[in-house]
């Protein structure tokens, strides 16, 4: 077991399996595993208290110190979209009068000040992501917000106000914009790809192929890509992200994976050739299938930004295509670099090491 969060966010992402995760292990593997190194006694029910009732219905823990409620979390599984399950959280703290409170399916943690005025977008002040901050980052935050001591003098709750009243908040987004917008176009997804393929038909009369727009984008990444501006703006308080998705963009970026051409990928000490990346994704997924065919639909929890790389019925996906060995549609509208992410995804969920896969490419 790691002794810091840091740590624990570490092993969290490298070795568990989020996607394969129920709201029960969820629940004891992560978020249990969380609080007691933020110094929550978890074996302690009346101070970590699960199934909490409020009125007729429960929230799944409630952070109680001296007999009072002081913050709420509400757990789903890590395939679940919190988006749906905000006001149903925050009715709780209403019902309570509890000032703080987050939602989280393991990886990711929103935390809000329930009591203030404004949307549930408003009162939301920050988010820990355990896969795509870096652990210190994690440490800090969890820390500062979610430690028995920082909530216990109210500090949590304080600094979260400082948060939201500060310009902290606007300034980070600023500065994040360009790394944000950057990152799109260097990994575009199915649906800036759908909207340029969709434009370039109406204008034309014919529309391009996924393959042919994401070469496009990679063509012109260097055009496309704004650069960081030389003299940083002030640094705002009291945060100050520092997670690796927010680095220093370079102006002239490695060569992506679009422009490489599959040849052969590598499962298992095995080669197998290929002529296309989705030939890769399919045959990835026929080897799994293969091996752990009983326990296959566990890829149906995979998804992506907005919508499942799996469907049993492919009414889900942009562009489904069948697995005839496993009776599942999977999602064919992914960039190269997309489907080697998937690829690693698929391999984690069966808990293999990433060092199972290799890709080959000209």
């Amino acid at each position: 077991m790691s002794e810091t969060i840091a740590g624990a966010a570490t092993q969290i992402k490298n070795t568990m399996p989020l996607a394969s995760l129920d709201e029960a292990r969820t629940k004891q593997g992560i978020v249990l595993y969380l609080l007691s190194l933020a110094g929550w006694n978890a074996f302690d029910l009346s101070e970590v208290t699960p199934e909490y009732t409020v009125g007729t219905r429960r929230v799944d823990y409630a952070l109680r110190i001296d007999g009072a409620s002081k913050v709420f979390i509400e757990v789903k599984k890590p395939s679940e979209d919190l988006q749906n399950h905000q006001q149903q959280l925050l009715d709780y703290c209403f019902k309570e009068g509890v000032r703080l409170a987050a939602l989280t399916n393991g990886r990711t943690w929103w935390l809000y000040l329930p009591l203030r005025e404004g949307s549930w977008e408003q009162r939301r002040f920050l988010t820990i992501d355990l896969e795509a901050q870096d652990p210190e980052v994690v440490q800090e935050r969890f820390l500062r917000f979610l430690s028995r001591e920082e909530v216990k003098t109210a500090n949590a709750v304080h600094a979260a106000e400082e948060i939201i009243n500060s310009q902290a908040k606007l300034e980070t987004i600023r500065r994040t914009l360009v790394r944000a917008w950057n990152d799109i176009v260097e990994t575009p997804d199915g649906l800036l790809v759908d909207l340029i393929a969709e434009a370039t038909e109406r204008m034309s009369g014919f529309k391009p192929d996924t393959d042919i727009v994401a070469r496009f984008l990679e063509e012109h990444l260097p055009s496309l890509q704004i650069s960081a501006p030389t003299v940083a703006p002030r640094p705002p308080a009291p945060m100050q992200p520092s997670t690796a998705s927010e680095r220093p963009t370079k102006d002239m970026p490695k060569p992506g994976l679009t422009r490489r051409r599959p040849t052969t990928f590598v499962f298992d000490h095995n080669t197998y050739d290929v002529g296309a990346w989705i030939d890769v994704l399919v045959g990835v997924c026929e080897i799994l299938h293969t091996r752990h065919n009983k326990n296959f639909g566990k890829v149906l929890n995979l998804r992506g930004r907005t919508r499942p790389y799996f469907s049993r019925s492919g009414d889900e996906l942009r562009s489904p295509r069948l697995l005839q060995f496993a009776g599942l549609y999977v999602e064919s509208n992914l960039s190269a670099k997309q489907i080697a992410s998937l690829c690693t995804d698929l391999v984690k969920v069966f808990e293999y090491g990433t060092d199972v896969l290799t890709i080959n490419t000209l």
